[in-house]
């Protein structure tokens, strides 16, 4: 994602939705992903979909079928029910590699040896995590993997609230800049020498976690095997990162934002296609001690819940992207949030405020 001197909107005849009637016909009232929903079109065309556990949250996959080539339908189910479980293959080996809580993966590997030698990595983590580099220094560490040390200081089940001097103390081993990576020589999937890249973490108390992005990654994984699969029209929603692509007959996806204060209620219904959406929200995990809301989304710099957003919803071309600046975004809040947004290509936000205020990218507002 680059940044850009001047805004444009992401692909704005996709994302007509006809502001004034749906997003406000309703009053404005990590992590896990808040939910987003999507809503297929009402056609009969015909869809194969499952639903999975993946990555500790719900995902959904749905490919929807062209009635129009020459394989029978039957065909056309079974390849679709093959590239969906080389989907869920997906999901699992990148779980396997990037998950924390797994002993064995890389990320675990680099936080064992925190404090001490860099160790081998696989390129496809390398880059993950440069891009999650990049996003913190666009975010001046509003977005940072190595907020873990504070994170864990917060049970939302037994809803407690740290002692401020554990949380000080937390928050002395958060820092981005700590994480060191090094590319071989000649960065390809095999160089000359056959090295890898490498990965260190420069203080013994820092460690990483992918949870802001990594989902995400496995979302533009999981869309990319379906296109090498040949299909073209589909959907992937791993707990509201979401992906889709395509048309179903001849119309748009629907991706529904829910309300962060009223969950029966969508606040936008987005006509998209070929786009990822996140929302980040104050109401998924989260608990209330002495009338204030605290949630899961902590913000690096504190140690404790951002509380200037009730919502964060990114719309971008890749899922890890947007995954990640709906994170960047709400612990920024809505003004250096807004400010973010509007310096890339690619990349629209609405934002909704901790007082319900409703603030949108230009790409959003050039819609109305």
């Amino acid at each position: 994602m680059q940044p850009r001197g001047c805004k444009g909107s992401v692909q704005p005849a996709l994302l007509a939705f006809c502001l004034m009637g749906l997003l406000f016909g309703h009053s404005p009232t990590h992590a896990e992903r808040a939910a987003t929903q999507y809503l297929q079109p009402q056609t009969q065309q015909p869809t194969v979909s499952r639903d999975v556990s993946l990555m500790s949250t719900r995902v959904v996959f749905s490919i929807v079928l062209d009635n129009n080539i020459d394989n029978s339908t039957d065909n056309n189910t079974t390849s679709a029910e093959k590239a969906i479980d080389q989907a869920i293959n997906e999901f699992r080996r990148i779980e396997a590699v990037m998950s924390e809580w797994q002993p064995d993966s890389e990320v675990s590997r680099i936080n064992r040896n925190a404090g001490g030698d860099a160790v081998e990595i696989s390129f496809e983590l390398f880059r993950l995590l440069q891009a999650a580099r990049q996003i913190s220094t666009l975010s001046d560490g509003a977005f940072d993997i190595s907020f873990r040390s504070a994170g864990k200081l917060w049970d939302f089940r037994k809803a407690t609230v740290p002692e401020p001097d554990q949380v000080q103390q937390a928050i002395q081993h958060i820092d981005y800049r700590r994480l060191e990576l090094s590319a071989p020589a000649m960065d390809s999937e095999v160089s000359e020498q056959g090295e890898l890249p490498k990965a260190r973490i420069s203080h013994a108390e820092t460690s990483i976690g992918l949870g802001a992005i990594a989902k995400g990654y496995a979302v533009d994984r999981a869309a990319q095997l379906f296109r090498q699969a040949g299909f073209d029209a589909f959907s992937i929603n791993a707990g509201g990162d979401l992906y889709v692509a395509g048309r179903k007959d001849e119309n748009l996806w629907k991706v529904g934002i829910q309300h962060p204060r009223e969950r029966d209620k969508l606040m936008a219904n987005l006509p998209a296609s070929n786009l990822a959406v996140a929302t980040s929200g104050d109401y998924e995990r989260f608990f209330i001690h002495n009338g204030q809301r605290y949630s899961h989304i902590i913000n690096p710099h504190t140690g404790y819940p951002a509380s200037d957003c009730q919502s964060v919803t990114i719309i971008a071309e890749r899922a890890f992207w947007a995954d990640a600046l709906a994170t960047a975004v709400f612990v920024l809040g809505p003004s250096k949030g807004l400010a973010l947004v509007e310096t890339m290509n690619g990349v629209e936000t609405l934002i909704v405020d901790d007082q319900g205020e409703v603030v949108m990218s230009s790409g959003f507002q050039g819609t109305r």
